[in-house]
């Protein structure tokens, strides 16, 4: 039976000591983030491995589809994140904060992981069936790929095309809160996707059929976080948690679906993450241990997970392809991809966004004393 719930941003956290804006309080966003890496692993291996489609399914757009359901969660608790560090600072050092706690936050393990695939001249570009391709290099393109300034098609890792797009939404994200927080109004983020939409339709309409990525063709991905944002700020009537990951695989089995209307996996894209940025809200948090904790986990390691796999699966299933077994390579597999994240966390992830905080902290207060 459907009951009315407080905005997500104002109820307590689900774990004692924590903010009520971290993810890690909203298991239903934990779950949310855990099937998008899910996805983009699932799909890179098994496009290597030869499988590209499942009955109906076209695996081939797995990977795509983690990464547009990583950019509604992000703009989603990225909001409120923002809504936190507004009430506690103000708005005139919001953006400084905010772009400091998330430069911290994405370059640090980005750079360690291109800079290897760079020194050691990993192919790590392009994925094949059954095989990796390595892009030629040269000092420019090393340093707008450690910059996060190249494009999709120079990325010297692969993974690596999205986090240009997140570096370049981040700039737009901390003026949409400024503009939406002083009223919960639904229509004008409506009409923000709206616009985004058009946008998109426009350049789609330009490209005639070509192949192309254009941040334009992402940002009615990224906005569905703004929309959940926003619908979450009033009260609403509460759905029953089980139906959220049902809600979550549905949305995907129909991207997925060959048979779709819509043909152009952009415009399913924005439908799709519409779908789960507006819904999103409606529902109670999950709260089955056997589910939330393993969505945790992975939630936690995923930015790890996303920057690694390429090398986990290479590693275990082309350059020792002819040294292991068939029945070894899969074990080595899962244990690459389980412990490397798990290290790069606590070594160097964890430790820089601590530091990122602390920037922050710093920089907030010489803004004070300036302002003072």
């Amino acid at each position: 039976m459907p009951t009315y719930t407080e905005p997500i941003a104002s109820t307590p956290g689900a774990r004692t000591g924590r903010s009520a804006f971290a993810s890690t309080d909203l298991p239903n966003l934990d779950f949310l983030r855990a099937v998008a890496v899910l996805l983009v692993l699932f799909g890179h291996l098994t496009f290597f491995l030869g499988l590209t489609g499942l009955g109906p399914l076209n695996l081939v757009s797995s990977g795509l589809m983690g990464v547009k359901i990583f950019f509604v969660h992000t703009c989603f608790v990225l909001m409120l994140s923002l809504e936190r560090q507004w009430k506690t600072q103000g708005a005139a050092r919001l953006f400084g904060s905010f772009m400091v706690r998330r430069v911290f936050r994405i370059y640090p393990l980005s750079i360690f992981i291109i800079g290897l695939v760079a020194a050691f001249r990993l192919p790590m570009a392009e994925l094949h069936r059954e095989q990796f391709v390595a892009m030629p290099l040269h000092p420019m393109l090393v340093l707008s790929n450690l910059l996060l300034v190249q494009s999709p098609s120079t990325s010297i890792l692969g993974p690596a095309w999205s986090l240009p797009y997140e570096m370049a939404m981040y700039l737009f994200l901390p003026w949409l809160f400024l503009l939406l927080y002083p009223n919960k109004s639904r229509w004008r983020v409506a009409a923000i996707w709206l616009l985004s939409v058009l946008g998109g339709l426009t350049f789609l309409a330009y490209l005639r059929g070509r192949t192309s990525s254009n941040f334009l063709l992402y940002v009615p991905c990224f906005l569905p976080g703004v929309i959940a944002y926003q619908l979450q700020r009033t009260p609403r009537r509460q759905l029953p948690a089980i139906v959220w990951p049902g809600v979550v695989i549905g949305v995907v089995l129909l991207y997925l679906w060959k048979q779709n209307l819509v043909s152009d996996s952009s415009i399913k894209g924005w439908i799709a993450c519409l779908v789960l940025g507006a819904s999103s809200p409606f529902f109670a948090q999950l709260s089955w241990r056997w589910l939330t904790e393993p969505s945790r986990l992975i939630a936690k390691y995923s930015y790890g997970i996303y920057l690694i796999h390429f090398f986990c699966i290479w590693l275990a299933f082309d350059r020792l392809h002819y040294v292991l077994p068939r029945a070894a390579r899969f074990p080595l597999f899962a244990a690459l991809v389980v412990m490397l994240p798990v290290a790069l966390y606590h070594f160097l992830e964890e430790p820089m966004t601590l530091l990122g905080k602390r920037v922050a902290a710093k920089f907030e207060s010489v803004s004070q004393d300036i302002k003072v």
